[in-house]
C-alpha cells in the first residue's frame, strides 16, 4: 500500500535546448519545484539510433530526464520515444503535464499521449515554433489543442489562428510576470490529492471470467490506491471460469480487505455483480471489470465526488483510457481517439449526465439509490439497470470525475472492437424490446439501424482494409502516409473504415435480434443466408443438419454469372437457392447472413459476424436455442 501523503507531481516537457525558450522554461520548472512540487523535466534531444529515456540528475528540486528521439521530423511523434514517456508519466503517478512547444524538436503528439492517459494538460506555444503548413497538421493540432485543459500563447490570433478551436481555453503568457503562478495553475488542474474525509464506505466489486493475468493486474492496481486500505473492501466474483481465479486472489488476501466468491457456472457479468452487491455492505458500490486497472487516485476520487456534491450525485463515471504500454498503439488510438471503444467527448469534469452515462465497469453508485434494484440482463446490464433507475421521480444523476482514471490494455484490437459493436447492437435491440419507451432514444431507435444496414455492401472492403497487414504499424507512420482510397491520411482511412464497419456490425446485430424475434412470433424457421462461394458453407450446413426440423432454413446465394444447380451443392440440410448480387440481396431475403464473400485466410471465429461470440458451431446453436443472444458473452 502506497504512502498516502505525497507532494504533487508535474511533468514538464521542455523545448529542445537550441530553442530560445529553453532557459525560461527550465527556470519556470525550478520555480514550481520551489513551491512544493515534485517536477520531472524531460528534455527531447535528437537521437542517431533507438529511442531512450535517461534520468540525468536532480537540480534545484527538478528531476531531469533526457528523451532521445530518432528521426528528422518529429512533429507527428515517434512511437518508441512516446511509449517510454507514457510509461514514465503513468509509472511516476504524474498529476499534470505541461508541454512547451518551441524549436524544431517539439513533438506535438505528446499532447495526445497525455490526453489518452487521462492527465490534465497545459500547452505553451513559444515564439519560434512553427508547425508544418500541411492540412494534416492543421487538423491534428486542432484536435490536440481542443482537448488541452489550457493553451498558453503570446498571440493566439496570429501564430495559432488556424489551429486553435474557438472554444479552446487560452491564456496570454507574454507578460513579464507570467509563469510565476504555474504551481497554482497546476494545483487547480490536478485537484486535491489527499483522500476526502468522510464516513462513507466503498465496496469494489470485480467480476472476472477466464482472464487470470488481467485480474492480477487489476488487484495489483487496487493495492496502489491512495485511499487507505481500511476505507474500502474488494469483492472478487469469479463468473464460472474453467480454472478458478482463487490462485490469483490468494496472494492479495494480506494486502487488501478481500472476499472471493466463485460461481458454479458462467452467468454473465450482470448476475456476477449481483452476487458482489449482496456480499458487500458498503455505502458506495464501485463496479470494475477484470481488465480495468484503476490509477492510484481512482477510488479516492469516486468518494470525493459524493462528498463534494452531496445529494446532487447518484452515481459517478470515471475516465477510461489505454494502459501506458498501449497508449501509443494504433489500436488504442482507434479505440479512444477514434471514439470507437469509449468516448468522453462532451463530458466535462464534474458535469452531470443522465442514465446513459452509467457505464458498467466505469461507474460507482450509492447503495441507497440502487435500493432493491439489481442487474437483470446478461449484457448491457448497466444500461438496463440505469434506465430502470432513471424512471424514478428524481431520475439518475451521473457525475463525471475525470480524475477517477482507470486504464485497459486488452480488447482494443480491430477484431475485438468490431465484435463488441455487433454485441452492442444485439443488446440494444433486446433492451428496446424489453423497454418499448426506449425506442425514441437515438441509441435505440430502429430506423437508425435500418438505415445503416443499407450500407452493408461497404462492409467487406472496409473490413479487409482493416485486417490487411502490409500497412504502416504506427500511428505516426499512418499519419504521414497518404490515403490511396481517398483524401486524407491512412490513419484517417483506418478510422473511417472502423467507424463504418462498427456501425454496420451494430446494425446487423440489432437486425439479427429483431428478425429472430419476428420469426419466433410468426412461428416460422429462421432464414440463414450464405454465399455459394463462402468457405463457411459446408460448416454451416453441417451444423444446421443437426438442428430440429423447422428451426432454420439455409438460403444459398448464387452470385451473378455463376451457374450452379441443386446437383452442384452437396449439403446435408434443407436449403433453397437465391440468385443475387451479394450481401444486400441476401440480407433483404434472410434474417441472418453468416458469410457472403470468400476471403483469403478466412477464419470462421473471426469473420462470421454478426453471429454471437464463439466458434461457428457454438454460435449457431446459441442462435437457435438461446433466448438472449448476448447472454454471458464476455
Amino acid at each position: 500500500m502506497r504512502n498516502n501523503t505525497r507532494r504533487p507531481r508535474a511533468a514538464v516537457i521542455l523545448p529542445s535546448r537550441d530553442s530560445i525558450a529553453y532557459r525560461r522554461c527550465a527556470s519556470l520548472a525550478r520555480q514550481v519545484a520551489a513551491r512544493g512540487w515534485d517536477v520531472l523535466a524531460i528534455e527531447p534531444t535528437r537521437a542517431q539510433g533507438t529511442a531512450t529515456l535517461r534520468e540525468t540528475g536532480l537540480e534545484q528540486g527538478v528531476r531531469q530526464y533526457t528523451l532521445e528521439v530518432p528521426g528528422s521530423d518529429p512533429f507527428f511523434g515517434d512511437t518508441p520515444s512516446e511509449r517510454l514517456l507514457a510509461e514514465l508519466l503513468a509509472g511516476r503517478d504524474v498529476d499534470v503535464v505541461h508541454v512547451h512547444l518551441a524549436g524544431d524538436l517539439a513533438d506535438a503528439a505528446l499532447l495526445e499521449r497525455s490526453w489518452l492517459l487521462g492527465l490534465p494538460l497545459v500547452v505553451s506555444v513559444h515564439a519560434g515554433w512553427q508547425p508544418p503548413p500541411s492540412e494534416a497538421a492543421q487538423v491534428f493540432l486542432t484536435d490536440q489543442f481542443t482537448r488541452a485543459d489550457l493553451v498558453c500563447v503570446a498571440d493566439h490570433r496570429g501564430l495559432l489562428a488556424d489551429w486553435l478551436d474557438p472554444g479552446s481555453p487560452v491564456l496570454d503568457h507574454s507578460s513579464p510576470g507570467a509563469g510565476k503562478g504555474w504551481a497554482d495553475v497546476y494545483r487547480e488542474l490536478a485537484g486535491d490529492l489527499e483522500p476526502p474525509r468522510t464516513d462513507l464506505t466503498l465496496g469494489v466489486i470485480v467480476t472476472t471470467y477466464q482472464r487470470p493475468a488481467a485480474l492480477h493486474d487489476c488487484l495489483a492496481a487496487l493495492c496502489e490506491q491512495t485511499l487507505p486500505r481500511e476505507r474500502f473492501h474488494v469483492v472478487v466474483v469469479d463468473d464460472g471460469s474453467a480454472e478458478s481465479a482463487e490462485l490469483v486472489v490468494l496472494p492479495f488476501l494480506d494486502r487488501l480487505d478481500l472476499t472471493f466468491i466463485r460461481l458454479d457456472q458462467n452467468a454473465g457479468p450482470g448476475e456476477a455483480r449481483n452476487v458482489g452487491i449482496e456480499a458487500s455492505h458498503a455505502d458506495i458500490l464501485f463496479f470494475l471489470d477484470d481488465d480495468d486497472e484503476p490509477a492510484p487516485r481512482c477510488l479516492a476520487e469516486h468518494l470525493r465526488t459524493y462528498v463534494e456534491h452531496g445529494n446532487d450525485v447518484d452515481a459517478v463515471l470515471g475516465w477510461t483510457g489505454p494502459a501506458a504500454d498501449r497508449a501509443c498503439t494504433v489500436e488504442a488510438w482507434l479505440a479512444f481517439r477514434g471514439t470507437v471503444y469509449r468516448s468522453h467527448e462532451g463530458l466535462r469534469h464534474y458535469g452531470i449526465g443522465d442514465w446513459h452515462q452509467f457505464w458498467g465497469g466505469r461507474c460507482s453508485i450509492r447503495r441507497s439509490v440502487l435500493g432493491d434494484a439489481r442487474f437483470e440482463v446478461p449484457f448491457a446490464e448497466d444500461a438496463d439497470l440505469a434506465y430502470r433507475l432513471s424512471r424514478k421521480p428524481r431520475g439518475l444523476r451521473v457525475v463525471h470525475n475525470r480524475h477517477a482514471v482507470q486504464r485497459v490494455r486488452i480488447g482494443l484490437d480491430q477484431v475485438s472492437l468490431m465484435r463488441r459493436a455487433g454485441r452492442v447492437g444485439q443488446a440494444r435491440a433486446h433492451l428496446a424490446e424489453r423497454h418499448p419507451d426506449l425506442r425514441t432514444h437515438p441509441a435505440y431507435r430502429g430506423t437508425t439501424y435500418e438505415a445503416t444496414t443499407r450500407k452493408v455492401g461497404r462492409r467487406t472492403d472496409a473490413r479487409l482494409r482493416l485486417m490487411t497487414t502490409d500497412r504502416p504499424s504506427t500511428v505516426e507512420e499512418l499519419r504521414r502516409a497518404h490515403d490511396p482510397h481517398g483524401k486524407g491520411t491512412l490513419l484517417d482511412r483506418m478510422h473511417q473504415d472502423l467507424v463504418t464497419v462498427s456501425s454496420i456490425e451494430a446494425s446487423l446485430g440489432w437486425l439479427l435480434v429483431t428478425r429472430r424475434t419476428a420469426a419466433r412470433e410468426e412461428g416460422r424457421p429462421l432464414r440463414i443466408g450464405i454465399s455459394a462461394l463462402s468457405p463457411l458453407l459446408d460448416e454451416v450446413a453441417a451444423e444446421l443438419a443437426r438442428t430440429p426440423s423447422g428451426a432454420a432454413t439455409l438460403v444459398v446465394g448464387v452470385p451473378p454469372g455463376l451457374t450452379i444447380t441443386a446437383a452442384d451443392i452437396d449439403v446435408p440440410c434443407d436449403y433453397e437457392m437465391l440468385p443475387g448480387d451479394g450481401a444486400d440481396d441476401l440480407w433483404r431475403a434472410c434474417d441472418l447472413v453468416a458469410s457472403f464473400a470468400p476471403v483469403d485466410g478466412h477464419d470462421p471465429a473471426r469473420h462470421a459476424l454478426p453471429l454471437p461470440r464463439g466458434e461457428l458451431a457454438e454460435t449457431l446453436r446459441r442462435l437457435l436455442n438461446v433466448r438472449d443472444l448476448v447472454g454471458s458473452l464476455r
